[in-house]
C-alpha cells in the first residue's frame, strides 16, 4: 500500500496577527495501490470535500517518516 496526501493552493487563511496568508490547504490522505486508488480511499474517507469549493487537488506521495514539531 502506498499512501498519499491530498491538498490544494485554492483558499487562505488568517496569520496571527489576522493577516491574510495565502497557503495550501491540507485535505486529507488515502491509501492504494496507487494514487486512482488511493484518491478513491481519500473521497470516501473525507467526504466533506465535496461540500467545499476546491477544484483543483494535488497529490503528493508520503515515502518516509514525518518529521514532527517544527519550529520558525
Amino acid at each position: 500500500m502506498k499512501t498519499y496526501l491530498f491538498y490544494t493552493s485554492e483558499g487562505y487563511t488568517y496569520d496571527s496577527l489576522h493577516n491574510e496568508a495565502n497557503n495550501m490547504q491540507i485535505l486529507g490522505h488515502g491509501e492504494g495501490i496507487n494514487i486512482d486508488e488511493a484518491f478513491e480511499h481519500f473521497k470516501q474517507n473525507q467526504s466533506y470535500i465535496f461540500k467545499q469549493a476546491f477544484t483543483n487537488v494535488i497529490a503528493i506521495q508520503i515515502v518516509g517518516n514525518s518529521i514532527l514539531n517544527l519550529e520558525l
